[in-house]
């Protein structure tokens, strides 16, 4: 479909794989790629889930680091988030598929999705501690829809865990083998494609109004990042070192 993602749709199931060499990072193009892409297979009735997935060793090293400096952060947020509301407009079964390391935005999105596949080889982590920020979405969800002491440790400490240990703390459903992701998320999928696809999207749809908007969700989260957390020295040195490939000097204000 476009430079950053291929996509498919077999007339039940959207593929998504994000296609982005070498770390697979979701940049602005890749943002606008992936939400027309959504937008344009949520008209079709037939649809009956979604499966997001990166191409190579890598599922995603995440959204770019530079889009969340000061000059871009809002836009970065604005349409990053859009993504997630874009998900809950398809109001269709989401499933992913990861393999290799899945971090930062792209483990927020794995994490947003209904049942998560994992090689025995997927790592995840939210690493923007690390950077003197946070990840917005994972900590307005991710406390309350996975174990708590687990999702706060991603949090605080911005270290990667193994595929075992996100299956214990639900961010991940089962573990598949290296070699049979492909069977194991077909398998997933053909309960699905037996079902009506008007019936799913009305589950989905229940258990979307039901929990509340993302917007609303995510608001008080976006608001600390924005208005506090953008306002520090720590921050934007975080993000500087980074792209500067030096350790940060944190100045704690």
């Amino acid at each position: 479909m476009g430079e950053s993602i291929k996509t498919r749709f077999d007339g039940a199931v959207a593929y998504l794989t994000i296609d982005h060499p070498p770390l697979n990072v979701i940049d602005f193009s890749t943002i606008a790629e992936i939400r027309e892409f959504l937008g344009a297979v949520g008209q079709d009735e037939r649809l009956c889930a979604l499966v997001l997935q990166g191409a190579g060793p890598v599922f995603s090293a995440g959204v770019d680091v530079g889009a969340h400096l000061p000059e871009t952060v809002d836009a970065m947020i604005r349409d990053f988030h859009g993504v997630f509301e874009a998900i809950d407009e398809l109001e269709a079964p989401t499933v992913a598929l990861v393999q290799g390391q899945c971090l930062g935005g792209a483990c927020e999105l794995v994490g947003y999705l209904d049942v998560v596949l994992a090689t025995e080889s997927a790592r995840f982590g939210l690493p923007e501690i690390t950077l003197g920020v946070f990840p917005p979405v994972a900590a307005a969800l991710f406390p309350r829809r996975f174990g708590y002491q687990g999702a706060m440790e991603m949090l605080l400490t911005g270290e990667t865990i193994a595929a075992s240990a996100a299956l214990r703390m639900g961010l991940v459903s089962q573990i598949v083998p290296e070699g049979q992701a492909a069977a194991r998320l077909d398998d997933v999928l053909r309960p699905l494609r037996a079902k009506s696809a008007s019936s799913l999207r009305a589950v989905k749809r229940a258990v979307l109004r039901s929990r509340g908007g993302f917007r609303t969700i995510v608001a008080p989260s976006e608001e600390v990042y924005r208005q506090e957390l953008m306002a520090t020295r720590d921050s934007v040195e975080g993000l500087r070192a980074f792209l500067e490939k030096r350790s940060p000097v944190w100045s704690h204000v």
